[in-house]
């Protein structure tokens, strides 16, 4: 089942070029499938099974602007024991201009494990397993990342955190473009990106962003705060 809705593209949500941040894109995603998880009884009143973002990968082909209109859409890729697969796409005047991939694993949040979801829950979803911008359902790991050229230390604030008290998906994002050359964040975003995520910051921890580049993407690492745990990584593709 593809669960669709319309979305205004408002002033907050572009960047100086008046086209929209890859934050906002994410937002977008967020809000979506938190919709349809509200449309088939799986929403945050009605259980308390989560899913919590383990990867994404977003490719962009055209940006909507201030003021425009724009259809996301989400449908189910498939489940597999906790995790699941899910696809995005964003149209424009009737054209998709944005795609992207995305891994979920599902906790319970009255005990804080891993849960499987039930058979029957899950096809509420009517997954489609044959519907794809992407070949692949389930993204890779964390990548190594490259030699560090810049570090920049952060603190988890209550301007970071979700109804979960981590840090919010969307705000690793927002902080890795905050790490980004002046000249890179002028150009208002990657047109290809991808995040993953291992373990995530909880309110009130410090972390350390380590930056670095190779032939292939710019990257931000998220690091704990003696360096010695990858938490997620952001690769903005060249």
């Amino acid at each position: 089942m593809v669960y669709s809705e319309k979305f205004y593209v408002g002033f907050s949500d572009v960047s100086l070029d008046m086209r929209i941040l890859d934050s906002s894109i994410l937002k977008l995603f967020e809000n979506v499938c938190c919709l349809q998880g509200e449309a088939v009884g799986d929403g945050f009143n009605d259980t308390p099974g989560r899913w919590f973002l383990t990867a994404y990968r977003v490719k962009v082909a055209e940006r909507p602007r201030y003021g425009d209109w724009v259809t996301a859409k989400t449908w189910s890729r498939g489940m597999k024991g906790v995790a699941a697969s899910r696809e995005f796409e964003i149209e424009k005047d009737g054209r998709t201009v944005i795609t992207a991939l995305s891994n979920w694993a599902r906790f319970n949040s009255a005990t804080g494990k891993l849960e499987r979801m039930s058979d029957e829950a899950f096809e509420r979803y009517e997954s489609e397993p044959e519907r794809h911008n992407f070949d692949e359902l389930w993204l890779p790991k964390l990548r190594s990342v490259p030699e560090a050229i810049s570090e920049k230390e952060f603190t988890v604030g209550r301007n970071l955190i979700d109804p979960n008290r981590h840090m919010n998906n969307v705000k690793y994002l927002d902080l890795a473009v905050e790490t980004l050359p002046e000249e890179v964040y002028e150009s208002g975003g990657a047109d290809d990106f991808e995040i993953t995520y291992r373990k995530a910051f909880a309110y009130g921890e410090r972390g350390v962003l380590r930056y670095g580049e190779d032939e292939s993407a710019r990257t931000v690492a998220f690091l704990s705060e003696d360096r010695e745990e990858l938490r997620a990584v952001v690769r903005f593709n060249k």
